[in-house]
């Protein structure tokens, strides 16, 4: 546990936010209960909702069978920090593919939108640890919360400016108006209750603090009434994949005091051939279609912004 990390936190057993590091994990001294730690990473799982561990279950099932962390994944994933990911790897997982193409969509959007170093980030679902690196990267202090043991693997592990825990998005371990960013990429939806996780997200920003969720599955009505296999095969699994309507990401946003804005990640002419061609439409088709991508795109950025502390005149 990083010496500045205990500070952040509280306790989901009593409540208390007078917790400590120990040898053997996080400790609450007001209650007694302790957190575990395990290699650097500790457990605040506590009590998980039965999504959360059907969820976790499923994942690592994969995993164990090769179909998303495979053996060699903490070298690719070097690789991939350090951008030298080659074409070879790309095509031996769709899973790498996946964490690639949204790796460029979120330095896209950062390099138009810059986190401010120093500050410290909350990110959601951080899976192996591939957007910790680009906040580390960007100079923030980056407490990671992940449900599986994928965040083990994180490529910047060691880095004092990284603390890791599993812990769920609607049960934070962190205290209200602690954190001056929550940053999430692709998990948001897996939530069991959205209404509650941007609760939490409001609960934990500072006043005038921002969300980013990125490369979120936000289907506008149109493809929300053709979408609804989205995720049904993970599902089967025990993956908690939703399908929710733009509208609905938008109004449980607003009712949690946040102000959202969508933003679209940018798509080439060719990249958006590319996609077209895999539905067994004519790339032609990209030319005239781009100008109404918002209405069909379905993965968008999410920026919500908490109002900040006003002062009386």
């Amino acid at each position: 546990m990083r010496d500045w990390a205990p500070a952040f936190l509280h306790c989901l057993a009593c409540g208390s936010a007078s917790l400590e590091a120990s040898p053997a994990g996080v400790l609450c001294p007001a209650c007694g209960h302790s957190y575990p730690e395990r290699n650097d990473v500790a457990d605040f799982l506590y009590r998980p909702h039965p999504t959360i561990v059907r969820e976790r279950e499923a994942v690592h099932r994969l995993d164990r069978e090769g179909q998303t962390v495979t053996d060699h994944a903490r070298s690719v994933l070097q690789r991939l920090d350090a951008d030298l990911l080659t074409e070879e790897d790309l095509a031996q997982s769709t899973y790498l593919r996946t964490i690639a193409e949204s790796r460029g969509q979120i330095l896209e959007l950062l390099r138009k939108e810059p986190l401010t170093p120093g500050a410290t980030v909350l990110e959601i679902g951080a899976d192996t640890g591939w957007a910790s690196s680009v906040l580390l990267k960007a100079g923030c202090r980056v407490i990671a919360t992940e449900i599986t043991d994928h965040l083990f693997l994180a490529a910047q592990g060691n880095s004092p400016n990284l603390c890791r825990l599993q812990a769920d998005m609607n049960q934070v371990p962190l205290n209200d108006s602690s954190v001056d960013v929550v940053f999430a990429a692709s998990c948001v939806h897996h939530s069991w209750d959205l209404a509650r996780t941007f609760r939490e997200i409001a609960r934990v920003l500072k006043p005038g603090g921002t969300a980013y969720l990125c490369g979120e599955p936000m289907p506008s009505v149109i493809r929300f009434v053709v979408g609804g296999r989205f995720g049904h095969e993970e599902r089967k699994l025990g993956i908690n994949e939703t399908w929710i309507s733009r509208a609905t990401w938008l109004r449980q946003c607003r009712l949690a005091g946040l102000e959202p804005r969508i933003v679209f990640p940018s798509l080439t002419e060719a990249q958006l051939g590319a996609r077209l061609a895999r539905r067994h439409v004519p790339r032609f088709v990209a030319t005239s279609l781009r100008s109404f991508l918002p209405m069909f795109q379905v993965s968008a950025h999410l920026r919500a912004d908490k109002a900040p502390f006003r002062t009386r005149a």
